[in-house]
Order: C-alpha cells, then structure tokens, then sequence
C-alpha cells in the first residue's frame, strides 16, 4: 500500500481534471483498501475515492507536523 499523506480536513482536487471540484477528506479508515473518504461541498453524501487519483491543494491547518 503506498501512503498518498492524506490527512482528515484536507481539501483535494483530481490530479489530472483542471478545475475539477473541490472535495475535503473526510476519512482515512479505509486506506488498508486503498481508499479515501471525501465529500464534496455541494453535497451531503461522501464518497470513497482512489486516493492515487487525488492531489493535495490545500493541508488541514491543524496537522500535527504543523505545530
């Protein structure tokens, strides 16, 4: 399993969809599947994704490594 560094509060896009949505993880519990938890802003339902399809646009402020 490779580690993509995804944390919970960090806000995704698609690799490579210029202007694709905005999603935040929601999730990491199912990366022993190789799989995130996302959510988009304009909906109420998350979804897993492939988390090698998703790039980092934004860190969640609250990172350990962070502070």
């Amino acid at each position: 399993m490779q580690h993509h560094g995804f944390q919970v509060g960090d806000l995704v896009t698609l690799k490579h969809h210029p202007g694709a949505p905005i999603a935040v993880v929601t999730s990491l519990d199912a990366l022993v599947f190789d799989r995130i938890q996302i959510q988009f802003f304009d909906t109420d339902r998350p979804e897993m994704a492939a988390p090698g399809h998703w790039k980092v646009v934004s860190r969640n402020e609250n990172r350990p490594e962070d502070r």
